[in-house]
């Protein structure tokens, strides 16, 4: 097995095992009567690259991932009762703003058209109502 397939397989290995349920369901913890359980969000990325030269010259390979969490809800286990709490959502990052904001942006960009042209659509209509036939009388 070539070093690039050992480094790629080490990775994948890795990430799955980083990736289990555990990983989104987190360990329950108990305070008095109450026992609250996190749910989490995972996001993956991985990547992988290798070379290779003639010969015994040359040959290099690398691989890589990255591993975000961010907690979503909880789930909230009472004596007579279990919830879900959503977890308040906060500002992201920029872009995770924008992309919040971007079916909005567009929605109103459609709107505006839209209204713009009902209005340019009236005016030439009700424009045009009140030009009748020219009629000569001699």
């Amino acid at each position: 097995m070539s070093e690039v397939e050992e480094l790629l397989k080490a990775t994948i290995g890795e990430m799955e095992r980083l990736l289990a349920s555990k990983t989104v369901i987190g360990e329950p913890i108990t305070s008095g009567e109450k026992t609250v359980i996190p749910l989490l969000s995972v996001g993956a990325a991985f990547g992988a690259g290798a070379g290779a030269g003639k010969g015994d010259e040359g040959a290099s390979g690398g691989a890589g991932g990255g591993l975000g969490m961010k907690p979503v809800a909880v789930i909230i286990i009472e004596e007579e009762s279990v919830r879900v709490e959503p977890v308040e959502k906060r500002p992201g990052s920029l872009i995770e703003q924008l992309a919040d904001k971007i079916p909005s942006l567009i929605k109103k960009e459609i709107d505006e058209r839209e209204e713009r042209k009902a209005k340019e659509a009236e005016e030439k209509s009700g424009g045009e109502k009140g030009k009748g036939k020219e009629i000569k009388v001699e």
